[in-house]
């Protein structure tokens, strides 16, 4: 049974974001891969995303903080990941959901639960105050 979930991958590591479908895809989650922070604005743009998984370490202007900040403001939930350890004490001022890699699949997939799990519960408050779990779309 697939989840009704979508994930957007921003990963320019061919092999991991390789990994990353295929847990992605074993636990049934609709998942799109891209490489770049611009990548991931375009498909924000084209479509809805439930969680974004970005690597920190981004080519071009903008890092995988910017790039957070950005699919948190379309309403994504964010996981940062970095095989860079220099990031760790940025990553926990950032209030950003991370791991640390290598991390096993199992922990990225528990912290997508938990992810998932608080914006069930933000969509019932939501529905309690305006009768609709999904706030309007600024465009």
């Amino acid at each position: 049974m697939a989840r009704v979930c979508k994930v957007l991958i921003v990963e320019n590591d061919d092999h991991i974001s390789e990994l990353l479908g295929e847990a992605f895809d074993e636990e049934g989650f609709l998942f799109t891969t891209v490489e770049t922070g611009a990548e991931m604005e375009d498909k924000l743009d084209e479509d809805d995303y439930d969680i974004v998984v970005i690597d920190v370490t981004q080519p071009g202007d903008k890092d995988g903080f910017a790039l957070a900040e950005i699919a948190r403001a379309q309403g994504c939930g964010v996981i940062l990941t970095t095989g860079d350890h220099r990031h760790s004490e940025r990553l926990e001022a950032s209030g950003h959901v991370y791991l640390l890699k290598p991390f096993r699949m199992r922990d990225l997939m528990t912290t997508v639960d938990k992810i998932l799990t608080i914006a069930s519960i933000e969509c019932v408050r939501h529905k309690r105050r305006n009768g609709s779990c999904f706030p309007l779309r600024s465009e």
